[in-house]
């Protein structure tokens, strides 16, 4: 395979690696964001017998229960975690492990 040229190196940096920096960046400012402010809903979705349904009715994939929300929660954690470095191998393992209810919680196609 022969190397890129200096203008397709340009051409990828500037169209597919600091998109991605910003988006990342972006990711983990949103995730700090949302732990500072998801405390009264935690606490409505950690109760014994939480009382929240998901009453969206523009035909989501999934209607979202109190245990997504939770798992949610972890997964935005342990991606700060991942991020600032503070993460270790169980940490990193819960990231994929709620992965799956990041997916059924889109809506949107991709």
């Amino acid at each position: 395979m022969p190397n890129a040229t200096n203008q397709q190196v340009q051409t990828f940096v500037n169209e597919r690696f600091r998109p991605f920096a910003e988006a990342a960046r972006a990711l983990y400012l949103q995730a700090k964001d949302n732990r500072a402010a998801i405390d009264d809903v935690y606490s409505a979705c950690a109760q014994q017998t939480p009382t929240w349904t998901d009453v969206r009715n523009d035909g989501p994939p999934h209607l979202l229960v109190p245990q997504d929300v939770l798992s949610w929660n972890a997964f935005m954690a342990n991606i700060i975690m991942a991020i600032e470095g503070t993460a270790d191998g169980n940490t990193l393992s819960q990231i994929s492990g709620n992965w799956a209810t990041v997916q059924k919680a889109c809506v949107r196609g991709v």
